[in-house]
């Protein structure tokens, strides 16, 4: 049997469908030493495979990882799209403030798409971008309702493996309704609730017309705490870099600590003052947390 290599694209029940580089697909089944050594293929994965006479596919190795994601399970994600609504449900920012540090972690590009901006860009998708200018190099304004920048999001999806984060009905699955021309459910607003209904079952990558693979995930309502230590939460914010060895003390957190140029480029409007506050609250819980770690 010859061995070749692939991409998985999906996994259900113990049979994972593999991608090769000549477009063909395979479903193998994972070696059993994989769940001997406690090994699980993943979405995104680049294996290599062999096929029987039977036509029978089984997964030989899973080649090193750049990251993995581990809420769905995806591994090498390029591109993380964290989508907020311009209107319903109200966009949870420190989610997003989240998100973006567990980018820098993961290796993975951010990209902040603001959806539902039925007529263009308003007045609340502006507020929410003015608050990302600087800390992000990609923010889109589109509508998966009316297909207003669409040709922007498409642009950025090119040859690039991307998933899709953010809280439930902000429009996620329609987004990929309208980028992919696909038939996927999409659940709305809850009345009773305002809270979205997740729809998504699993992931799984799909194939983008002209190249690379969107990952149709489910939706995050909760993020788990990233595992940082308080002093590495600043290197993860991006309009803090410019002014790194500018304040009076090494290793300074920017929150209480006197001529701190981080604190100074906030009070001048330099740096935003509504994420520079979500970020005194995230720095704090890491700082209490480890203060509790062993209690």
């Amino acid at each position: 049997m010859d061995t070749e290599s692939g991409r998985i694209i999906k996994g259900v029940g113990g049979f994972y469908t593999v991608l090769t580089e000549g477009n063909k697909t395979y479903v193998c089944k994972a070696r059993g030493l994989f769940r001997k050594n406690g090994e699980t293929p993943l979405p995104g994965d680049n294996v290599t495979f062999t096929v029987d006479k039977k036509a029978e596919g089984y997964i030989q190795s899973i080649l090193p990882r750049k990251n993995e994601l581990l809420r769905p399970a995806l591994a090498n994600v390029d591109t993380l799209l964290i989508v907020v609504a311009a209107t319903e449900p109200l966009p949870d920012l420190e989610l997003c403030d989240k998100l973006l540090i567990y980018c820098k972690k993961q290796g993975v590009r951010p990209v902040i798409v603001i959806n539902k901006c039925d007529g263009g860009e308003s007045g609340a998708s502006g507020a929410i971008a003015e608050q990302y200018r600087g800390a992000v190099d990609d923010i889109v304004s589109v509508s998966a309702e009316t297909g207003y920048g669409m040709d922007a999001l498409r642009a950025l999806l090119s040859d690039s493996t991307t998933a899709f984060a953010g809280q439930s009905a902000v429009g996620k699955s329609s987004l990929i309704n309208r980028l992919l021309g696909l038939d996927l459910k999409t659940g709305g607003l809850s009345a009773k609730t305002e809270r979205g209904r997740h729809t998504t079952r699993h992931a799984e990558l799909i194939r983008i017309p002209g190249g690379g693979l969107i990952a149709d995930t489910p939706g995050f309502s909760l993020l788990e705490s990233v595992p940082l230590e308080p002093e590495d939460i600043p290197g993860m914010y991006l309009e803090f870099e410019e002014y790194m060895g500018m304040c009076r003390f090494i290793g300074c957190m920017h929150i209480s600590e006197p001529d701190c140029a981080v604190k100074q480029a906030v009070a001048e409007g330099a740096v935003n003052k509504e994420r520079y506050q979500r970020y005194v609250k995230i720095a704090n819980e890491a700082i209490e947390m480890r203060r509790h770690k062993y209690d």
